[in-house]
Formats: C-alpha cells, sequence, structure tokens
C-alpha cells in the first residue's frame, strides 16, 4: 500500500506543478507582469487609449507616456484643446490593439499613480517620438525622467520647422521675454506668479516662445505662454 500512495503524491505534486505552469502561461498571456516591476523591455498589450499620451493595458494599468504633451481631449463638460481628438486618433493608430514595449526610467508612476513608460512599436519605433515629430505633441519633459530628452527635443525642432500639427496653428499673444526654470523645463509668462518663484540659479531668460520650445522648454500649464 505505501508504493500506492507514495505514487498518489507523486502524481498530485504533478497535477499541482502542471496548475502552477497553466496559471503563469495565462497570466502572461494575459499580459501580467507589465508593471513598474518587470525587467525594461516588457511586452505589453494596449487595450484602449484614452488621448493622444495615456493609454490603458490589458491587465487594466494606466500608462502615461514620458517625455510628451498631448491637447487635451473633451471630456465632462469641459472642451478639448486644438487637435486633442486628431492626437488621441492617431494614437489609437499606432497602439490600439497592439502589443507595445515598455521602457522605464528613473520614476514609474507619476502623482496619479500611472505607470510611466516610453512606448515602443514592434517595428523599433518610439510613439512619443511620433506624435512629436507629427506636430500632434509637445516635448515635455519632468525631470528626472529624461532618458530620450533629446531625441523628442529634436523631433519637435523637425515639426516646428516643417510648421506641422500643432506649430501651424495661431500662437498665443507673445511677451517681451520669458522666464524660464532649468530644473523643472518649464517656461512662463514674465508676470506668471509660477515664473517669479523660480530661484535665481534655476532661472533662463529666453528672448521668444519658439527659444524655449526649441530647447524642449515645457509651457506653463497656469500661465500658457
Amino acid at each position: 500500500m505505501r508504493p500506492f500512495r507514495g505514487h498518489s503524491r507523486i502524481r498530485g505534486g504533478g497535477l499541482y506543478g502542471c496548475l502552477a505552469a497553466l496559471a503563469l502561461a495565462a497570466a502572461f498571456l494575459c499580459g501580467a507582469g507589465c508593471g513598474p516591476e518587470a525587467p525594461a523591455g516588457q511586452e505589453c498589450r494596449v487595450t484602449w487609449v484614452y488621448d493622444g499620451d495615456t493609454i490603458r493595458l490589458r491587465t487594466g494599468e494606466h500608462v502615461r507616456y514620458i517625455g510628451i504633451d498631448a491637447p487635451e481631449v473633451a471630456h465632462d463638460d469641459r472642451p478639448g484643446d486644438p487637435l486633442g481628438t486628431e492626437a488621441a486618433r492617431r494614437n489609437r493608430e499606432l497602439v490600439a490593439g497592439k502589443t507595445v514595449r515598455l521602457e522605464w526610467d528613473r520614476e514609474r508612476h507619476d502623482v496619479h499613480g500611472r505607470l510611466l513608460a516610453y512606448v515602443w512599436l514592434p517595428d523599433g519605433r518610439m510613439v512619443e517620438e511620433i506624435l512629436v515629430e507629427e506636430g500632434l505633441a509637445r516635448a515635455c519633459a519632468v525631470p528626472p525622467n529624461t532618458a530620450h530628452f533629446d531625441e523628442i527635443v529634436a523631433a519637435q525642432r523637425r515639426a516646428m520647422a516643417a510648421r506641422r500639427g500643432l506649430w501651424a496653428l495661431p500662437p498665443p499673444v507673445p511677451e517681451r521675454f520669458y522666464i524660464g526654470n532649468r530644473r523643472s523645463l518649464r517656461f512662463h509668462r514674465p508676470d506668471c506668479r509660477y515664473g517669479r518663484r523660480t530661484r535665481r540659479e534655476n532661472r533662463v531668460r529666453f528672448e521668444s516662445r519658439e527659444e524655449a520650445l526649441r530647447q524642449g522648454y515645457c509651457p506653463c500649464r497656469r500661465c500658457r505662454p
């Protein structure tokens, strides 16, 4: 009888092992392990596109693109920004239903709890760079996540030179100069209270809005320079 009991334990252990293996395989196929603890280069399936810079993975996690800011789409009672719908549509064309590769930077979550990642297509192109080069998003780095800052800013310069998308829209009323913050990589109108609070060692003066944008500084959301 003892051999029979031992055989039962072996079969039971094998059964549990098989079930565990199947569970792991199912989790992998469903996109599990796409969180910030996953290794760089983790591939995940996109199930929803919210706008030009935010997506949802099959795991249910939300991902905010690093280094760019796309115009807002209309939601609730707030109207959308110019080209917000176009940016969301283009983002949907690029990633919806596809398996993309996520690349982390130094900080992996934003203040809203969303994952922060550079998103790469199967053909090796970075989604952030595509959207910026097509004029459907601005370069907008949030230090310390600046691993691909140079590539994204270069794409913005090309879009500005070609007057594509956002760069074909009428610019805001110009100022005599603008205040930039080296630490936050934001620039402000001279009367903006956030710009005036910039410490002297972090302050940089721009003679034009275009100069600030060409250097990769992002417009302040309050004063909208």
